[in-house]
C-alpha cells in the first residue's frame, strides 16, 4: 500500500458538497425553532420529515461529487494518459477520516528514514495501517529500539493497481482540484512505479498531479479555481522548502564530531526555530495551516 495524501489541507475553500451542507443545515435549523413553538406532539412528526428531506438531499449530493469522479477519471485516461484501470469505479464509506496511519521511523541523529521491504513493493520508509491502535503499537516498538517515530494520518493510497481502489468517503470532502489531484496522483502510481525508490515514485506522482489539475482547470475554462490552486500549492512549496532547509542544517549538525548533549541541544534550537518561522509565514498566509503537525513532538 503506497502512501499518496496526507490530509494537511486546512484553512482551504471547502468542497462544494460542505458549501451545499451549511446551507442545509441552516435552513434546518430556521425550521425546526419555528415548529418548537408547535408542541412537543408536533415535533416528532416534523424531525422525521426533516431527516428524511435531508437525506434525500445529501443523497444528491453524493452522486453529484460521485459523478464529478468519474470526469476526473476519464481526463486521466483521455488527456494525461494514465492506466483505464477498474479503480476509482467503486464507492465505499470508511465512517471515518482517515482509511490510514503512516508509521515513519529515524534513528536520533539520522535524516533518513528506516527502511520496510516487502514482496511486491521493495522497500519503502513507512508502514501503513487501516487501525490507529495498531499504528501505535507499531511506534511503540520502534521507540522501544531507540527510534523517533512520527504516526500521521492518510486519506489515500494505491494498490498499484493490483486491486481495483474504490473511491473512499474520506476524499470527498476535499475542494474539487485537490480531489482531481488524488485522483490522478495515485493512478500515476499504476503507471509508473519503481521498487525501492520511495523519493522517485512519490516526486513522479506529485508531478503528474500537478500538471494535471492545472490542464483539467484550464480543460474546464475555470480560471478562478486555477489561481487559487496556485496559491494553495505555491503555499505548500514554500513551507515543504522551510522544512527541507531545516532538514539539511539537522543533517549538518548529526554529522559533527560532537557529544551526543550538544547535539541534541543544537537539534532542539533548529526546532524551535523551524517552529517559530512557520507560526510567522502562517500568521503572513505566506504558508498553509498545519498546526497539528507543528503541534506535535518534532523529530
Amino acid at each position: 500500500m503506497i502512501y499518496a495524501f496526507a490530509d494537511a489541507l486546512t484553512g482551504q475553500s471547502m468542497a462544494t458538497c460542505f458549501t451545499f451542507a451549511m446551507r442545509l443545515f441552516s435552513r434546518v435549523f430556521v425550521i425546526l425553532a419555528a415548529i418548537s413553538l408547535a408542541g412537543c406532539q408536533n415535533v416528532s412528526y416534523y424531525s422525521q420529515a426533516i431527516s428524511g428531506q435531508a437525506s434525500l438531499l445529501w443523497n444528491s449530493t453524493l452522486r453529484a461529487r460521485l459523478q464529478l469522479v468519474q470526469e476526473i477519471r476519464a481526463y486521466a485516461v483521455d488527456a494525461l494518459d494514465l492506466p483505464e484501470s477498474k479503480s476509482y469505479q467503486r464507492y465505499t464509506d470508511i465512517g471515518r477520516d482517515f482509511v490510514l496511519w503512516s508509521v515513519v521511523a529515524a534513528r536520533e541523529f539520522s535524516i533518513a528514514p528506516e527502511l520496510f521491504c516487502f514482496p511486491i513493493v521493495g522497500c519503502v520508509s513507512y508502514h501503513g495501517y487501516f487501525q490507529r491502535s495498531k499504528a501505535e503499537e507499531e511506534a511503540a516498538t520502534l521507540r522501544a529500539r531507540g527510534l523517533e517515530v512520527s504516526v500521521g494520518p492518510v486519506a489515500a493510497y494505491s494498490t498499484l493497481g493490483w486491486f481495483p481502489d474504490p473511491v473512499l468517503s474520506s476524499v470527498l470532502k476535499y475542494p474539487d482540484p485537490e480531489l482531481a489531484g488524488l485522483i490522478f496522483h495515485e493512478l500515476s502510481h499504476e503507471r509508473v512505479y519503481i521498487k525501492d525508490d520511495t523519493t522517485f515514485n512519490e516526486s513522479f506522482a506529485s508531478f503528474v498531479e500537478r500538471v494535471g489539475v492545472r490542464q483539467w482547470l484550464q480543460s474546464r475554462g475555470q480560471d478562478d479555481a486555477l489561481r487559487d490552486y496556485q496559491r494553495r500549492s505555491d503555499q505548500r512549496d514554500r513551507l515543504i522548502a522551510l522544512i527541507a532547509s531545516t532538514r539539511e542544517r539537522l543533517g549538518t549538525v548529526y554529522a559533527m564530531d560532537l557529544p551526543d548533549p550538544k547535539k541534541r541541544e543544537q537539534k532542539d534550537q533548529l526546532l524551535n526555530q523551524l517552529r517559530d518561522e512557520y507560526r510567522r509565514l502562517r500568521d503572513l498566509d505566506e504558508v498553509p495551516n498545519w498546526g497539528s503537525w507543528f503541534e506535535r513532538d518534532l523529530n
